[in-house]
């Protein structure tokens, strides 16, 4: 028993396994819930009202194409509850992208500036006959062999 619970404790989140996509079915999505969402009684008010809308008719409001059971809320409501759990369950979350500039203008506005004046020179030139003169001189090694040949003394 103990070992395939420690089996199952090492096996990685992340991994598509059979057709699994991990970052699909997060309990965030299970339960209806933002994961910015604070404080016990307003998580727990969402948890209750998800519970009575899959108790009531689950076939109308799918998580993605699946129709879920009160098994899968409970047991997305015992991984929230546990901290380790509910943050494994916030990295598997992909949140929204937050409003900005438009990546596609930024990129245009940057094509368009001229780069910066440079204050160094412009060509950085290597004098070969200073840089042999820098390099010391190859100083002569032995080296002892690792292994000798058999029969070789």
């Amino acid at each position: 028993m103990g070992s395939s619970a420690n089996e199952n404790a090492r096996e990685n989140p992340w991994a598509w396994q059979a057709g699994r996509n991990p970052y699909r079915g997060t309990v965030f999505q299970i339960l209806d819930l933002d994961p910015d969402l604070a404080g016990r009684a307003a998580i727990k008010a969402r948890v209750r009202k998800r519970r009575q809308r899959i108790a009531r008719s689950a076939d109308r409001f799918p998580v993605h194409g699946r129709v879920l059971g009160a098994a899968e809320v409970n047991a997305a409501e015992e991984t929230l509850a546990d901290p380790a759990g509910r943050l494994l369950a916030e990295l598997l979350t992909h949140r929204p992208e937050q409003p900005g500039p438009d990546p596609a203008e930024f990129a245009e506005e940057f094509a368009e500036i001229d780069p910066p004046e440079s204050t160094g020179p412009a060509r950085i030139g290597i004098d070969r006959r200073v840089l042999a003169g820098l390099v010391p001189a190859p100083a002569p090694r032995e080296f002892v062999p690792l292994w000798t040949e058999e029969g070789a003394h």
